[in-house]
């Protein structure tokens, strides 16, 4: 009996230290993101790695453009962060990133609810068109946007970057949607209907909240689409609605690597992924082991 408590003992002991060991190396790009985003240039490429510094928030200071101050020689003040557009296409991220995910919950629900309900003729078609779609590399279908967008005046537009996201979001949201509404029972909604209650009542007020697992979980793979895309973003905006992934790519010049710009920006692009996923954490194990895996 001993030895066999024993081994359950080194058993668990053995489990524990293989998720911490895992944990460690998971984590340590982030810590070492964050940290490196505090230090000074010679900190940071210091040999043995300084584990215990003084932290600095000069390389944060340049890339939202309210400090000035190369930190290399033969590097100007523009290309050191001096008039910093990062605040703006930071901005322009969230605006984009947000927008584009309400349009393809919105639009895909609807589009989901139809299609699991039997309304729309051909139902099956249609959910293996958007399939399909689904499976097209983004950049066959870039020159296309590109060529109609330029025809509609939508280039460097916050509604067209909303739009071309779609293209690839769509798809994805109507069939997490469709597997979830599923697995909703009917006679729910037949009772609604009994109340007088009608298709759009339906949806608001039975489905959806019944689904929100799928909507959390499914909004977050949406944000994080659009947060990190650098292929559209480069092609459709310039100026005005550019996001920060082309403009984290101008840190890198001909001379050299500003790495300070580059943890910094970096840290800074990932703090709201994190808050935004700690927030929707409890429905996201439902909403990945849910519906979506059924369909």
């Amino acid at each position: 009996m001993n030895r066999m408590r024993w081994q359950k003992v080194l058993k668990r002991v053995l489990q524990y230290w293989y998720l911490i060991a895992f944990c460690a190396f998971s984590l340590f790009p982030i810590y070492w993101t964050f940290a490196s985003s505090l230090k000074t240039p010679d900190e940071t490429f210091a040999m043995p790695p300084k584990w215990v510094f003084v932290p600095t928030l000069h390389n944060y200071g340049v890339v939202f453009g309210l400090t000035i101050g190369p930190e290399v020689t033969g590097v100007t003040t523009e290309e050191a962060g001096g008039g910093s557009e990062f605040p703006r296409n930071l901005l322009n991220t969230v605006v984009i990133a947000a927008g584009s995910t309400i349009m393809s919950l919105v639009l895909g629900c609807g589009a989901a609810y139809s299609l699991t309900r039997g309304q729309v003729r051909g139902g099956r078609t249609v959910l293996a068109g958007t399939l399909l779609t689904r499976l097209i590399p983004p950049v066959v279908m870039l020159v296309p946007i590109y060529v109609l967008w330029r025809s509609l005046g939508l280039l460097d537009t916050h509604i067209g970057m909303m739009f071309a996201y779609l293209s690839f979001s769509l798809p994805f949201t109507i069939w997490m949607m469709y597997s979830f509404f599923l697995d909703i029972p009917a006679e729910l909604e037949d009772a609604a209907a009994v109340d007088g209650c009608s298709h759009l009542q339906v949806l608001w007020n039975i489905v959806l909240p019944l689904s929100s697992p799928g909507l959390a979980a499914t909004a977050v793979f949406l944000i994080l689409g659009a947060w990190n895309d650098f292929l559209y973003s480069s092609v459709l905006t310039q100026t005005v609605a550019r996001t920060v992934s082309p403009l984290i790519l101008e840190f890198i010049t001909d001379r050299t690597i500003l790495w300070g710009r580059l943890y910094a920006a970096g840290a800074t692009i990932l703090i709201p992924v994190v808050v935004f996923t700690f927030l929707v954490q409890r429905y996201m194990g439902i909403g990945l082991t849910g519906g979506a895996l059924k369909g």
